[in-house]
């Protein structure tokens, strides 16, 4: 990873310039000069001799300037002041630059993180303070002219909100004016981020070594490609530049923001790897909240069928579970993944239900009333939260947003057209699945679960569906016997952790 060090002149009091932005008024002369020209080369202007000797002391090859650096470097009639560098300029405006100079327009912060991860020798930022004080995490060393004077007011050293951070003094020299040259490093820790484009090749390297669901890469950059996965919502733990952490949130291509944290991995090297895998989705999802996510994304864990009598399996969820719990993911519910192949043959139907279309207001109504009583647990804390009429607009929603047709919706009827439930076969972007079912409680107990369930598998499976999913929790018993009798099997194991709701406020 190249560096990126914020090479400046500071008053005692940590003005870089005065007022007016300039900074003439900070003496460029004797063995401070000498000094600067051998060492630093780069940083000097060209006008003052940076480019004489371009090869010597070549600790640099890119300036990053905002418009005030830019203009101060600039000689009367110049219009490149580094051109011995690859020069960038954070602007908004373009008047009056050189060919040579690069507009940069948009987020610093993404920018340099794809270019330290490129080729080539260190970054040299010029300044000034709102650009260094955007940059202040990105800045790995810091090389300080301290000048012997005050001057009261004037652009300071940072322009940033209140946000301590850390370097560490690595040398320090006193030439005969009085100025002092001082070079700090930032300290050795970890960096929790979003990545960049930049970053990718790291982090689909990154291989999960344990018996649970994880991401594999080629899915990940497919994904990728069709917005189910972003930039944005994949986060890493970094130090040294090295991938310790990694966080794969999951979303609908069209969605605003994540629904699922897929895949959590510590590296295990790590001393306290449900500490890391904590801050990390912290991190996360205190970055969603501030993008306007108003429901967080649930944490879901893949695990094998019968993970609970293989220890590796019990340590890997140990670790990721305590995680989970100290990020705020508090709620917890197991859920059985099924499948059903055509092996398994058709479920038997008698016949005794009918299914017919209806409108969003007939379907809005159905899943109210199956809603109540039932043994889902999120269904159950949705109503306790906001009751069934807003837990079944919910559900309609949800559905709607899936990739399985509107049109394939059916409610159930006795022979005497009395609704009996509802049939919704779904689709997720991997398979056809059993998206919702469910009995009216008035006639819950009398099989009719078995009709329901028979009628979406044999619309999938006559779809050409080669496999059909579902899931129930594990805490539903009668639905997870219906699974069974229709010829699913279970497959998986997930745990999902999500973060409590409160009741909205009148």
């Amino acid at each position: 990873m190249r560096q990126l060090t914020y090479y400046v002149g500071t008053t005692l009091d940590g003005f870089v310039a005065g007022p007016d932005g300039k900074s003439d008024f900070l003496p460029f002369e004797g063995d401070l000069a000498a000094a600067r020209l051998a060492e630093y080369p780069e940083t000097v202007p060209a006008h003052g001799g940076g480019a004489a000797n371009p090869t010597a002391g070549r600790r640099f090859d890119t300036v990053l300037m905002d418009r005030a650096g830019y203009e101060s470097g600039l000689a009367a009639d110049g219009t490149s002041p580094y051109p011995h560098l690859t020069q960038y300029l954070f602007s908004n405006t373009p008047d009056g630059l050189d060919p040579a100079v690069e507009l940069v327009p948009g987020d610093p912060v993404a920018f340099v993180r794809a270019l330290k991860a490129q080729d080539g020798a260190g970054i040299w930022l010029r300044g000034g303070a709102d650009l260094a004080g955007q940059l202040i995490e990105e800045i790995d060393e810091l090389v300080v002219e301290r000048h012997p004077l005050a001057t009261g007011s004037g652009v300071p050293l940072f322009r940033a909100p209140f946000r301590p951070t850390a370097f560490t003094l690595t040398d320090s020299r006193v030439f005969s004016s009085g100025v002092t040259l001082t070079t700090y490093t930032k300290e050795n820790r970890m960096q929790l981020r979003p990545i960049t484009e930049a970053d990718l090749d790291r982090v689909t390297a990154v291989t999960v070594d344990e018996p649970v669901g994880w991401i594999e890469a080629d899915r990940y950059l497919e994904e990728l490609k069709e917005g189910m996965y972003r930039p944005e919502w994949t986060w890493i733990a970094e130090q040294d530049g090295r991938v310790l952490a990694r966080a794969l949130w999951w979303g609908h291509a069209t969605g605003e923001h994540p629904l699922a944290l897929d895949c959590l991995y510590v590296d295990p090297s790590v001393e306290d790897r449900a500490a890391l895998g904590a801050d990390l989705v912290r991190a996360g999802l205190r970055a969603f909240t501030e993008q306007g996510a108003t429901k967080l994304p649930l944490y879901n864990l893949t695990l094998p069928q019968g993970w609970r009598e293989d220890p590796a399996a019990v340590a890997a969820t140990d670790w990721r579970r305590d995680a989970a719990l100290a990020a705020g993911l508090t709620d917890v519910v197991e859920r059985l993944r099924l499948e059903w192949t055509p092996e398994a043959g058709l479920p038997a139907s008698s016949g005794r239900l009918t299914f017919t279309e209806g409108t969003d207001e007939e379907f809005l109504d159905v899943f109210r009333r199956i809603a109540v009583g039932s043994l889902d647990g999120e269904t159950r804390r949705n109503i306790a939260l906001m009751g069934a009429e807003a837990t079944a607009q919910e559900e309609v929603d949800f559905y709607l947003g899936c990739p399985g047709e509107r049109s394939w919706w059916r409610i159930a009827r006795t022979p005497d057209g009395e609704v009996a439930g509802l049939a919704l076969p779904s689709a997720t972007p991997y398979n056809r699945n059993v998206g919702y079912l469910g009995v009216v409680p008035e006639l819950r107990g009398r099989g009719y679960v078995d009709e329901v369930l028979a009628e979406i598998t044999r619309v999938q499976a006559e779809a050409g569906a080669e496999l059909i999913t579902a899931t129930t929790d594990t805490d539903n018993a009668p639905m997870a016997a219906a699974f069974a009798r229709a010829g699913y099997r279970v497959s998986q194991t997930r745990l999902i952790w999500s973060a409590p709701e409160t009741a909205p406020t009148a």
